[in-house]
């Protein structure tokens, strides 16, 4: 059926962008850049049937937009720019790609654990600026440190499986798991506040939430080691930003990488900026040639489960009480 389709976006991936052509869909796209006002707009004046979300907001006012929207599908797996519980409400599904970039999260985040370690960004600067600091440089390994990890879903459980080949001690935080989830090698958490004091890396890898907004603040980062460090490819709000400044500023920890921030884009004059010892990202944790690939494909897959009413993986709903 020759169905509608919005993506908030130039486009998907090659692949996802050619199924969509041979399903006979009728596709709208949202140019580099645009309003979120137009994707409104689109999604009003042409009564789309579906919508993949990749950037932009979907609030109530957008889904109630078109009055033939049977699904909302992300392309990735955060859905925090989605009034989920307005879709809800209107008995609209929620889909998104689980687990479809969990594999270039867990790399991103292992990454930048190693270059944190290395201090790779000084050294790197500093050698372009003609120095040869090698007599004094030490860097800290990886092997035998203590990693803590906030949310142990597809991103945090990825992480573990690659972690665990460096000799480290890993312990995970995520109370709406089963204990069965935590894999040898992982030992589960109590509390958020029963481990950060312990641990040497405090990684990020949950959803944005009412119960995870600002999770990681003051009181934790008083908690953790001076010589700790801070990963989160999670999402931007999970950690309180001007703790983190404060943290860093103090020597309450020693170094941090980001990839996500409060607001995206972050304002140009943001103190993170100033800071040697931040490494920085621009919320690409997860894309890479091939989970571009998986995001788009899903997305495409789960829209039309939905508009066809064909089986879908539950796991991939967000809201399964709207099916």
């Amino acid at each position: 059926m020759p169905y509608k389709i919005l993506i908030t976006a130039p486009t998907l991936a090659k692949t996802a962008m050619a199924m969509l052509e041979n399903l006979g869909a009728t596709v709208f796209t949202i140019p580099d850049g645009a309003p979120d006002t137009l994707i409104y707009d689109i999604a009003s004046r042409e009564q789309v049937d579906g919508i993949i979300v990749r950037i932009g907001e979907i609030d109530a006012k957008v889904i109630d937009a078109s009055a033939n929207l049977r699904v909302l599908s992300k392309n990735g797996i955060g859905v925090d720019n989605v009034d989920v519980a307005h879709a809800t409400h209107k008995g609209i599904p929620v889909v998104n790609g689980r687990n479809s970039n969990s594999q270039s999260v867990a790399e991103h985040a292992l990454g930048m654990m190693i270059a944190l370690l290395k201090d790779f960004r000084r050294l790197d600067t500093s050698v372009r600026e003609g120095k040869w600091e090698k007599a004094n440089y030490q860097g800290v390994e990886l092997c035998g440190k203590h990693v803590g990890l906030i949310g142990f879903g597809g991103n945090g459980s990825a992480l573990a499986k690659l972690l665990l080949p460096f000799g480290v001690r890993i312990s995970a935080y995520d109370p709406y798991l089963e204990d069965d989830a935590f894999f040898d090698g992982v030992t589960r958490a109590a509390s958020l506040n029963k481990f950060v004091d312990a641990v040497d890396i405090l990684s990020i890898h949950c959803p944005r939430t009412r119960e995870t907004e600002n999770m990681v603040g003051a009181a934790q980062f008083a908690q953790m080691k001076s010589s700790a460090y801070l990963v989160n490819c999670a999402r931007g709000g999970i950690v309180d930003e001007i703790s983190l400044v404060a943290a860093l500023q103090s020597g309450s920890i020693t170094a941090a990488g980001i990839d996500v921030f409060d607001v995206e884009a972050p304002p140009k004059k943001h103190p993170l900026w100033e800071m040697p010892n931040v490494l920085l990202s621009p919320h690409i944790a997860g894309v890479t040639h091939e989970s571009f690939e998986r995001m788009g494909t899903m997305a495409v897959e789960n829209t039309y489960k939905i508009l066809n009413d064909d089986p879908i993986d539950l796991d991939c709903v967000v809201n399964p009480e709207a099916l």
